[in-house]
């Protein structure tokens, strides 16, 4: 059996190594333009988040589910406080400058945290916070405005969604009836 034996020649071997470095000086670039987006903070559900300035209330997944256009809306959410003292929650739909404060308000417990849409535990329900009337369609954004007892406000802009899918569980609070138990 011949073999023949082929040599690389320097310029040869010169120009591969040139090559891989630029290939791999230009794979490496897309690092400069791309940052990395696991370290962005992100809302990771349909709602938004707000924060208090003294970082005591945390506001989670704020959303309001409605079929709008004028309708009844429910307020869903969670609350933390990671105060040392009990606090009042009140939420408020603001329109055209105008506020319209939403009942009922929510006790939430020192170091404790709350749902907004009445669900207590397993079972156990209160009354959700509601609003009367969501101008309009689901898909639009309307304000918030969040008051604690403690004197802290913050407000954010907040989605519309309708009672389909995974909110279709909220359909009942939005009809005619007893709000505390539509959702057992």
């Amino acid at each position: 059996m011949l073999r023949t034996r082929t040599s690389t020649s320097p310029t040869r071997r010169l120009s591969l190594i040139v090559a891989a470095l630029a290939a791999t000086a230009g794979l490496s670039a897309c690092q400069v333009a791309s940052p990395i987006t696991t370290d962005q903070i992100y809302d990771p559900a349909d709602g938004v988040s707000i924060d208090t300035e003294s970082g005591d209330v945390e506001v989670r997944d704020l959303l309001v589910v409605s079929e709008g256009n004028g309708g009844p809306g429910v307020i869903l959410g969670y609350v933390v406080n990671s105060s040392e003292e009990s606090l009042t929650l009140e939420v408020a739909l603001e329109v055209d400058g105008a506020r319209t404060e939403l009942t009922p308000s929510v006790e939430i417990p020192a170091d404790s945290a709350a749902r907004l849409d009445g669900r207590i535990a397993e079972g156990e329900f209160v009354d959700p916070i509601l609003a009367a009337e969501i101008p309009g369609l689901p898909g639009a954004l309307i304000d918030l405005r969040i008051t604690t007892s403690g004197g802290e406000v913050a407000s954010s802009s907040v989605p519309v969604l309708p009672p389909d899918g995974y909110y279709a569980n909220y359909a009942d609070l939005l009809g005619e009836g007893d709000a505390a138990t539509a959702t057992k």
